[in-house]
């Protein structure tokens, strides 16, 4: 595997902060501007495979589950030359842990905290019809009550995605990715 396809960058964040816009953003940035093969790790859409019947996502062993098994679907890919950006529900250092366990040893990993006020992400939730319960104010509320975007002693770049555009998240997240490469 050569150097510049050996590292992860993880993309957390509450609910409508941007996650997955700016995950794949990132990766064509990367693709564009390295000439490196990336994939993009989708975290619910892991935990969707392991839910056929599509219940509410919160059964907190099977996010256990799928933080693990994207885990090893980075380190698959890494084995494949690929670098990896993978965004979810990271935002713990937990749910960080459960994902990094999986990693081969020397995987450089890059942190990104995307940071939205609840009415701006109330708002891109509504305006978004693929969304289910996180359209809902009350729902939306709590997690964002709850949310701990926390990784201790750990380098990461924070970016308010409510005043900031793609672009712009986008550019200061690919400036921030380049020691890894």
């Amino acid at each position: 595997m050569s150097a510049m396809s050996g590292f992860v960058v993880v993309v957390s964040g509450p609910i409508a902060s941007g996650k997955s816009s700016l995950a794949r953003a990132l990766a064509i940035r990367l693709e564009e501007t390295s000439g490196i093969a990336v994939a993009v790790v989708d975290l619910d859409l892991v935990y969707e495979m392991l839910d056929p019947a599509g219940r509410p996502k919160s059964d907190g062993s099977l996010w256990s589950l799928a933080r693990r098994i994207a885990g090893r679907l980075a380190a698959a890919l890494l084995a494949e030359g690929r670098c990896v950006v993978v965004e979810g529900d990271l935002a713990t250092d937990l749910a960080l842990g459960e994902f990094e366990d999986e990693l081969p040893g020397a995987v450089a990993v890059r942190l990104v905290m995307l940071e939205l006020d609840f009415e701006t992400a109330l708002a891109r939730a509504r305006r978004d019809p693929s969304r289910g319960l996180s359209r809902d104010r009350r729902f939306l509320s709590s997690h964002y009550d709850e949310f701990t975007g926390e990784w201790s002693g750990r380098d990461a770049l924070r970016l308010q995605t409510g005043t900031a555009s793609l672009a712009e998240t986008a550019t200061a997240a690919l400036a921030w990715v380049a020691p890894a490469r």
